[in-house]
C-alpha cells in the first residue's frame, strides 16, 4: 500500500513539473516603464500581495506642500484632519479647506475637509481621491476620514477613522480602514508641539489587502511674529518615523505681510520625502490673504506623477 502511494505521488509530482515547464514564462514588468500607478502593483500586489496606496504619501494640503510636506504641528486648519487631528482644536467656528490639480501624465487629484466647534470639541472630516491616467495600472485612490478632537487648556487630543480604498484598471477593489491618533500641546498663538500617530492597526473591509504603514510624526511650529499682526513669520519642523522607511526631517518657513484684510505669504520646504513619491527635496508655494479666505499656491518640481507640479488650494476659516 505504502509503494502504491510512494508511486502515485512521484507521478503527480511529475505531471507537475511538466505543466509547469509548459508555461511560458511571464514578462518582467517595469512600473517605471508603465506608468506611475502600476508600480505600486508592481512592488506590491505581484510581489508582496499588499500594494501600498500612493495618496499616502502625497501631501493632503496646497499649505504643506508649499511648507515641504510637513504639518503635524499645524494648527486651524480643516486639512489637519489627515494629518493629525489635534490640529482641528485651534478652529474657533467653522473651517474649510479644499485643493485641486492636474499632474502633467494626466491624473487628476482633489481633496475637501471641513471642520467646526462643538463646545469643548472639534469635529471633521475630509475626502481626498486620486484619479490615475487611463494608461496606469491603478484606476483611482481614495481616503476620507472623520474626526474628533478635546480640548482642555493648552493641550488637545484627537483621533481620526480612516477609510482607503484602491482600485485598479480591471475594478478589483481593496478596501481597508484604520485609525489615526494625536497630540497637540497649543500654547497661545506662539508655539504649538504636536505627535501624531498614523494608521494604528488597520482591517481590510473587503477586497485583498493593502500595506497602510505606521507612520509617527513629530512636529513643532514656532511664531517669531504675532500671527494677527501686520508681518507675519513662523518656521515648522517635523520629524516622521515610517514603517520600513528611514527617517525624515523637514523644515518649512512662511512669512507674509497683511494689510487690513488683504496680504501675501510665502512659503518654502526642504526635506526627505516618502520613498517611491518621487518628489524632490525643495519645494515653494505662497498665498492669497483675503479677509477669511486664503488661496493657496505650491510648486512642485518634480512628483511620481509627473514634473513642474502646480498645486492650487482654497482656506476659509471663521
Amino acid at each position: 500500500m505504502n509503494g502504491w502511494l510512494s508511486r502515485q505521488a512521484q507521478a503527480l509530482f511529475r505531471g507537475i513539473l511538466l505543466a509547469a515547464a509548459t508555461v511560458p514564462a511571464l514578462p518582467v514588468m517595469s512600473g517605471t516603464a508603465r506608468g506611475p500607478g502600476l508600480c505600486i502593483l508592481d512592488s506590491g500586489l505581484f510581489a508582496q500581495g499588499a500594494p501600498s496606496p500612493l495618496i499616502l504619501s502625497l501631501p493632503v494640503s496646497v499649505r504643506a506642500a508649499g511648507l515641504g510636506g510637513g504639518g503635524a504641528a499645524l494648527s486651524g486648519d480643516a486639512s489637519a484632519t489627515f494629518l493629525n487631528p489635534a490640529g482641528l482644536a485651534t478652529i474657533r467656528n467653522i473651517a474649510i479647506e479644499g485643493a485641486a490639480q492636474r499632474y502633467p501624465d494626466g491624473s487628476l487629484e482633489g481633496m475637501a475637509a471641513g471642520a467646526f466647534r462643538l463646545f469643548q470639541f472639534d469635529l471633521g472630516g475630509g475626502i481626498h481621491y486620486l484619479r490615475f491616467s487611463d494608461t496606469s495600472a491603478v484606476k483611482d485612490n481614495l481616503q476620507w476620514t472623520a474626526s474628533g478632537v478635546y480640548r482642555f487648556g493648552l493641550i488637545a487630543l484627537g483621533s481620526s477613522l480612516k477609510y482607503v480604498s484602491l482600485e485598479d484598471s480591471t475594478s478589483e477593489t481593496r478596501r481597508s480602514a484604520t485609525v489615526d491618533v494625536g497630540v497637540g500641546i497649543h500654547i497661545f498663538d506662539i508655539m504649538t508641539l504636536a505627535f501624531a500617530a498614523q494608521n494604528i492597526g488597520s482591517w481590510r473591509v473587503n477586497g485583498g489587502p493593502m500595506e497602510l504603514p505606521v507612520t509617527k510624526r513629530m512636529g513643532m511650529k514656532f511664531n517669531f511674529l504675532d500671527p494677527q499682526g501686520t508681518v507675519r513669520l513662523l518656521t515648522l519642523l517635523d520629524v516622521i518615523w515610517t514603517a520600513r522607511a528611514d527617517r525624515r526631517t523637514i523644515l518649512g518657513v512662511e512669512g507674509g505681510a497683511v494689510l487690513g484684510k488683504v496680504g501675501l505669504a510665502a512659503r518654502l520646504g526642504y526635506g526627505a520625502q516618502p520613498e517611491g513619491s518621487g518628489q524632490k527635496e525643495f519645494s515653494i508655494g505662497g498665498g492669497l490673504v483675503l479677509s477669511r479666505f486664503n488661496i493657496d499656491y505650491a510648486w512642485q518640481r518634480r512628483t511620481r506623477l509627473g514634473n513642474q507640479v502646480h498645486r492650487l488650494g482654497l482656506r476659509f476659516t471663521l
